[in-house]
């Protein structure tokens, strides 16, 4: 998969995730539960705001770049263990009409860590297979290096000799 099409795939993936019909304030829980279910909500919503658009178009502009797979996948580790604890919440505290759609998206945004991390594997060998091919490569030879003397001073003007007077010896 290309960095391209993992990147369209997180956008449009992103733009799905069912956490806005979560209703943690209803659950059968205690408040602790309830403001850390809420809390995590918050929390996704501003990855799948502010983060998750950023590192797809960083990724669009670069999608062979190392780093740039990296920060994605990273930022998908961290959004899947987010998701994961409110859909384990929704699980133990939620109706099923709340945590069916959120362990979907779970299971989405797991098979999209696992594409990023392929993607990423497949860079590395890459990257090694470029940096072993430079080591192992013959360096080639220093050119001569040629030196050039600019004199940019100009000559001095020689004065010009005045031819030499002999002196004349009148014959008388």
């Amino acid at each position: 998969m290309s960095g391209s099409q993992l990147a369209q795939q997180v956008q449009v993936s992103a733009q799905v995730y069912d956490v806005a019909s979560l209703r943690p304030e209803k659950w059968k829980a205690d408040a602790n539960s309830r403001q850390d279910a809420q809390a995590g909500i918050l929390s996704i919503r501003r990855n799948l705001t502010y983060a998750v658009p950023e590192l797809v178009k960083q990724l669009q502009a670069a999608p062979d770049s190392l780093n740039a797979n990296f920060r994605l996948y990273r930022n998908l580790n961290a959004l899947y263990d987010t998701l994961s604890a409110l859909a384990e919440s929704a699980g133990a505290f939620a109706p099923r009409e709340q945590y069916d759609p959120l362990a979907a998206d779970l299971g989405q945004l797991d098979q999209l860590r696992h594409q990023a991390a392929d993607r990423i594997e497949q860079l590395a060998g890459a990257s090694d297979a470029e940096l072993s091919r430079l080591r192992t490569q013959p360096a080639t030879p220093a050119k001569p290096v040629t030196k050039v003397i600019v004199d940019d001073e100009q000559p001095k003007p020689k004065k010009k000799s005045k031819p030499a007077t002999t002196p004349q010896t009148s014959s008388q």
